[in-house]
């Protein structure tokens, strides 16, 4: 006879599945609190088996929520697209915001501090990079070649020190596209790019001819002397071409560089800290050991005056209700719904399920359903109110927990999310995602510690510990975390950033990124 807890994990007293940690054979006689049954199938490690008896369209329920309902289920029977329906609660219907329980901070974290670049306008970078920005996909090249020179110059490196490094926005946005929604979004996540405080200066290039030129883009970010950072312009067709666009280009940028190199890192609160949230490649794990880790430690930051950011609309289909409930206000709540609404109305048009999210690798990892998935996913946000929802790309305006209307695409998820202010990610992996940021440090942290000594040159923090063993606590395992947030905001570099992982992808508007 086998302990329950010694094999798998129970997360709610309201929960009628448990969690497989192991393998376990068909036929072990399992004995949970003053119960014992049989299992009746061999379970794989990550997926769920049903510690009750669940009869035919009762709901079946992890985290204390459904996310399926039963076709009939035996006690010790595996769960799977066999035997559950999937389920979605009827979020129209949750109206009023509930009374949040919120992270009360303790005395050891309450003085921590990180060397961040403090602004002119008080906000705080954790990088100072110079960024070489097209607008437009028909400068991306000369942009990328710009800003490869330069950051590939190990001497040049070496003489400004406090400059992390060159790194260009390339993307293939700008022309060949209706004006309306697809101009304004690209304009404002380049425009909330550059002026981001992990950027110190930015030199902007357009070809000169396209829909999004110079004239364009200089309406939105108006008069360049209040961003207090060097911000120039080159235009490849009036230089003459690729080759003297790139001398330029180069040659206006070392002009700038004592200046940029002119910040450098003060010890600040960690206030200053804007995270970002999110996850990739994940699977049963994820939901149980590395999302609610970053949820933890998200809380205790935002207690502490700081900020964050929950997004990937698809990964919260199923679970709406669940965030309504620790919503600020109706405001919020109404432009929540709008965002949700947004996205089924435009899978509706397009004829696209917005089941596309769940795949198969999710669905070979033991994610089953739609909400299951997002059930998990939220944690990320943690328990902390929900102050506002924010359009894609658009800045941060109240402190705490904001939710960005944003794709599941993780590369155009991150983009927005830093051009929404972010000025670090906490990425939630249980596969093996790796990839990174163009000017915000990404920390990895993946759902097993199987998956962290599997590519440990990818993983920055190893959250399957709280599987390993009993007596390793959410809150003492988030402190860790913290430290490591802590130090990496002070310049120690991430696996992504070690890798030089830059990704910077734009969600185009009208299209369904799931």
């Amino acid at each position: 006879m086998l302990d329950l807890q010694n094999i798998a994990i129970v997360i709610s007293e309201k929960d009628n599945v448990a969690v497989a940690k192991t393998n376990i054979k068909k036929g072990v006689i399992v004995k949970y609190v003053s119960d014992t049954f049989k299992i009746l199938n061999n379970i794989s490690k990550g997926f769920r088996f049903s510690i009750k008896d669940i009869k035919k369209n009762e709901l079946v329920k992890q985290y204390g929520y459904p996310f399926g309902i039963s076709k009939g289920i035996k006690k010790g029977q595996l769960i799977s697209a066999d035997n559950v329906k999937e389920y979605f609660v009827n979020y129209n219907k949750v109206i009023k915001p509930s009374q949040i329980n919120k992270y009360q901070h303790k005395k050891n974290i309450l003085n921590k501090t990180f060397k961040g670049y403090v602004r002119s306008n008080g906000q705080v970078g954790t990088r100072n990079y110079y960024l070489i920005v097209p607008t437009s996909m028909c400068a991306s090249d000369v942009t990328s070649k710009i800003a490869n020179s330069l950051d590939n110059d190990k001497l040049l490196k070496s003489k400004y020190k406090n400059i992390d490094g060159f790194v260009a926005a390339a993307h293939t946005e700008g022309c060949g596209c209706n004006d309306g929604d697809i101009i304004n979004r690209l304009m404002l996540t380049l425009k909330n790019t550059i002026i981001h405080p992990n950027v110190g200066g930015a030199l902007i290039v357009d070809l000169g001819c396209e829909k999004t030129n110079k004239s364009v883009i200089s309406k939105y970010l108006g008069n360049l002397n209040k961003y207090k950072k060097p911000i120039d312009f080159i235009t490849i067709q009036d230089l003459g071409g690729t080759g003297k666009a790139i001398t330029s280009g180069q040659n206006i940028i070392l002009s700038r560089l004592s200046k940029v190199n002119n910040f450098y890192r003060q010890e600040v609160a960690l206030k200053h800290l804007k995270i970002g949230t999110e996850c990739g490649a994940s699977d049963s794990f994820s939901g149980i050991t590395a999302n609610p880790l970053i949820g933890n430690t998200v809380d205790k930051i935002i207690d502490l005056g700081g900020s964050a950011i929950l997004s990937e609309i698809p990964e919260m289909i199923g679970a709406e209700a669940n965030l309504i409930q620790r919503m600020l206000n109706n405001q919020t709540v109404k432009k929540f719904k709008n965002g949700i609404n947004y996205y089924k109305n435009l899978a509706r048009t397009l004829n696209v399920s917005m089941d596309g999210n769940l795949v198969d690798a999710n669905k070979k990892g033991g994610l089953i359903t739609v909400t299951l998935k997002s059930l998990g996913a939220i944690l990320k946000g943690g328990s902390s109110e929900v102050v506002d929802f924010l359009d894609y790309a658009e800045l941060i305006k109240k402190h705490g927990l904001n939710i960005m209307n944003g794709p599941g695409n993780d590369l155009e998820s991150m983009t927005g999310i830093v051009a929404s202010g972010a000025n670090l990610i906490l990425f939630s992996t249980g596969l093996g995602a790796t990839e990174g940021s163009l000017t915000a440090p990404v920390i990895r942290i993946t759902s097993t510690t199987e998956l962290y000594n599997k590519i440990p040159d990818d993983m920055d923090f190893n959250a399957g510990r709280l599987l390993d063993d009993n007596n390793t606590s959410l809150d003492k395992l988030s402190n860790e975390l913290l430290d490591l947030v802590i130090a990496i905001a002070s310049g120690q570099r991430s696996c992504s950033e070690v890798w030089k992982k830059r990704s910077f992808q734009i969600w185009t508007a009208g299209k369904l990124s799931l």
